[in-house]
């Protein structure tokens, strides 16, 4: 089933397109993708608690595409549903999802929502779902900041060390930027942090990975900036050495 390209306008565009084929594939397919989300929360969900790999099973079958898809069309149908949550709600609108009517007017987008499951429930999946697709992407200059500024606030927020030995203050880098995170990007965040004394380590008897800095460390500093690229020092240089054009009079006639 991942394999299977989501098609995504309606059946109306498919047949002037010569594509009604290619969009029945897609969209038998985006039903069996909703039978499985529902099949997926019904078995994994146990004492009040949502299995973490739940969404794992689904997307290893499906692919990311068709089931980001499946639950965008589920959440813009549910709109007016207030256990979903609102951010849930807001990443739906950015998925196209183009209205699919009948010959009796009936949307057959209809088909394909997730209806046999606790919208609490869906909800979780779909915060499951997002977050899987997430560690696929590559960070941005803005997650490495953010990132950067979580763990200088965690640092600064401690009044005693609190390394097991008592000799360091530390912070734990998120497992999900680690995971998202290639050498440069680490490089990156640990120029971003202001202390003399810092460094990243991984502690005997806690999992993780934890930024650390000396006791007697001056705390009370800002980020450093992020310094600019050769390429753009010498773009900025370009442009400076550039005349800009000027609008010359017409001559009188």
């Amino acid at each position: 089933m991942n394999t299977i390209p989501v098609y995504k306008y309606p059946a109306a565009y498919a047949r002037e397109h010569g594509e009604i084929e290619q969009y029945r594939v897609s969209h038998k397919a985006n039903v069996a993708c909703k039978g499985a989300i529902e099949t997926a929360i019904r078995d994994n969900y146990r004492n009040n608690c949502l299995g973490s790999d739940t969404a794992k099973q689904v997307i290893a079958e499906f692919g990311f595409d068709r089931t980001l898809y499946v639950l965008a069309n589920t959440v813009r149908e549910k709109d007016w549903d207030g256990r979903i949550d609102r951010r849930n709600k807001d990443w739906a609108r950015t998925i196209p999802v183009f209205d699919d009517e009948n010959g009796f007017g009936d949307n057959r987008n209809r088909e394909f929502i997730v209806d046999r499951a606790h919208p609490g429930l869906v909800d979780l999946f779909i915060n499951q779902a997002r977050r899987e697709y997430l560690l696929t992407q590559p960070l941005t200059k803005e997650d490495i900041q953010s990132e950067a500024a979580r763990l200088l606030r965690r640092l600064q927020s401690e009044r005693e060390p609190n390394s097991p030995s008592g000799t360091h203050f530390m912070a734990q880098i998120s497992p999900d930027f680690l995971i998202r995170a290639s050498t440069k990007d680490q490089d990156r965040l640990f120029a971003l942090l202001p202390f003399k004394s810092l460094s990243f380590s991984a502690l005997n008897d806690r999992k993780g990975i934890f930024a650390l800095i000396q006791k007697g460390e001056n705390r009370d500093q800002p980020l450093r900036q992020r310094k600019p690229s050769v390429r753009k020092k010498l773009e900025n240089i370009k442009a400076a050495d550039t005349p800009s054009s000027v609008k010359r009079d017409a001559p009188e006639r």
